[in-house]
């Protein structure tokens, strides 16, 4: 009985500890969490917390920055861009989203501007956020439902802001 224990823990050891989990949310706005990738999703890696180091090198692809659209069929930055360099007189970021369908009843529109949060007031896809600073950035569009959780996000990206030189005056 005990020799047929230990084979059992010897070959079911190294599965429960390369298992992932993975993270969605359907249609319908309810998160799921499974064992298997859902097909046609995005999806979210979770790493469950076992109160131990975790002494693997980091997996690259679960370090990728994946979208979650959730309930939504198209979400995501459009302006400003992946990588822009941005020379301006004003601090002032303009951020243009796609969302769609238009913001669902009971969810909000969040931005993370350098991992702060930032409240997009009225769920506008258009908005201004001013005194940002001339510096590199970087931003994520998500969306909150009621209880907020995130059931939406696009990939973060990053951006630099410059101000521009008076005329006559080299930068």
């Amino acid at each position: 009985m005990i020799k047929h224990s230990l084979v059992a823990i010897v070959l079911f050891a190294p599965q429960a500890s390369s298992a992932e989990i993975f993270r969605w949310v359907d249609a319908d706005g309810r998160t799921h969490f499974s064992d298997r990738r859902p097909p046609d999703t995005a999806v979210q890696r979770v790493v469950p917390e076992t109160g131990q180091a975790d002494s693997a090198a980091p997996d690259p692809e679960a370090t990728v920055d994946m979208p979650l659209l959730g309930p939504y069929a198209v979400f995501e930055i459009l302006a400003p861009t992946a990588g822009a360099l941005l020379i301006q007189t004003t601090d002032t970021l303009e951020v243009n989203l796609a969302l769609e369908p238009a913001l669902l009843e009971g969810h909000r529109l969040e931005l993370l501007l350098d991992d702060r949060p930032v409240t997009v007031e009225g769920g506008s896809t258009r908005f201004q956020i001013q005194g940002v600073g001339f510096e590199s950035h970087r931003i994520q569009a998500r969306v909150q439902d009621a209880l907020g959780t995130v059931v939406a996000a696009t990939p973060s990206l990053a951006l630099e802001l410059r101000q521009s030189a008076p005329p006559g005056v080299l930068p």
